[in-house]
């Protein structure tokens, strides 16, 4: 039986959230995002500021702007390139494009690869990943067989935040090529990696026409409201065919500007990665004290686990106070006693840990 509680399950739902704790949504503290706490920086704000004298135009429909900053950013062909209105539009247009009978997916991950492969009627595998320590494992390679179509990977997976190697992931491309399978890797939250380039097998591409990859401005720079996103894959017109699969204008002027700017803001970027560094590694520790399981995640975010059969779950009492902490129950592999926090500004992560202390009481 669904309770109000299950109605904001998904992150950044401030509105329901604000409405059920009846407090403003300004005044909403959200955990359950996993975008950067630093706000969006002020040269991308003056960009999408004065993007909005071209409001009355048209976007461009080819996205050639972004396409060959992108190019030029990461040494890779324009062709290759697949913008998106954010992660999530990419992923739905590949699956569009592609028409996978059959699919590989963890358990837990990212749940809009498997949203997107409903859409086609794709019979899913769920590799399981073993609670004990949430690594995906060599046996994942035998999840992949002839008639398995296509592979999603999210590296650093969500919600765990635990990373694959690169050389593990390399493995899986050879499986996957074995079996003649698209591999989608999902790098949206390698950004967040002190040393995140050294996951990426983005220098993979050339060489590897069934490769996907996924990544996002969303997160690193605070813009989860205007969506923006990209796929990257070097087989010939894929990219391409790709984007015919939903609406040629998915990227408005305001989206444009600020991915512009943003590809110009490495500083921001390292700035926003040491902080999080910092900031994941008391919080986790703040948790530890308090005798919660928390797994050691790479991202910018934390999943730990909370249960106390006598109590209201954790999730509800914290909304009540105007915290909103993403639950995990609707995960595939997942219990509700499992709970996934965004790493935010210090005020707040203490904030956090003392009301946690209070329910605990």
């Amino acid at each position: 039986m669904s309770t109000w509680y299950d109605h904001i399950h998904h992150g950044g739902k401030r509105r329901d959230g604000a409405r059920i704790s009846g407090r403003g949504k300004e005044a909403m503290i959200d955990f359950s995002v996993n975008v950067t706490p630093l706000g969006i920086p002020d040269n991308i704000k003056k960009a999408m500021e004065e993007s909005l004298e071209r409001a009355g135009w048209y976007p461009d429909d080819s996205k050639f702007n972004l396409k060959h900053a992108i190019s030029e950013k990461y040494h890779i062909l324009p062709d290759w390139i697949c913008m998106g209105n954010g992660a999530s539009d990419v992923i739905f247009r590949l699956v569009f494009a592609l028409r996978p009978k059959r699919a590989v997916v963890l358990a837990p991950t990212f749940a809009e690869y498997e949203a997107a492969l409903r859409c086609v009627d794709a019979k899913i595998d769920h590799y399981a990943i073993d609670h004990k320590d949430f690594e995906v494992k060599s046996d994942l390679l035998n999840r992949i067989r002839k008639d398995t179509d296509i592979l999603f990977l999210c590296n650093p997976n969500n919600p765990t935040g635990l990373l694959m190697t690169k050389a593990q992931v390399e493995e899986v491309l050879l499986r996957c090529e074995e079996t003649d399978t698209w591999l989608a890797v999902d790098e949206c939250f390698l950004e967040f990696v002190e040393d995140g380039e050294s996951y990426s097998v983005m220098d993979r591409l050339k060489d590897h026409p069934k490769l996907c990859i996924i990544k996002s401005f969303t997160k690193m720079f605070g813009i989860a409201g205007l969506r923006l996103g990209y796929l990257l894959c070097s087989k010939e017109g894929m990219a391409d065919r790709v984007d015919h699969f939903g609406c040629d204008w998915n990227i408005n002027c305001v989206a444009e500007a600020a991915g512009l700017e943003a590809l110009r803001s490495e500083a921001y970027e390292e700035e926003v990665r040491t902080y999080i560094a910092k900031e994941r590694k008391w919080l986790r520790e703040a948790l530890l004290e308090l005798n919660l399981e928390v797994i050691d995640g790479r991202a910018n975010y934390l999943l730990f686990k909370a249960s106390k059969a006598d109590r209201e779950p954790l999730g509800e009492w914290l909304l009540k106070r105007g915290i909103m902490i993403r639950c995990c129950d609707d995960y595939e592999n997942m219990t509700g006693d499992y709970y996934r926090i965004g790493i935010n500004t210090h005020e707040m992560n203490c904030k956090l840990v003392e009301e946690i202390e209070g329910w605990m009481r």
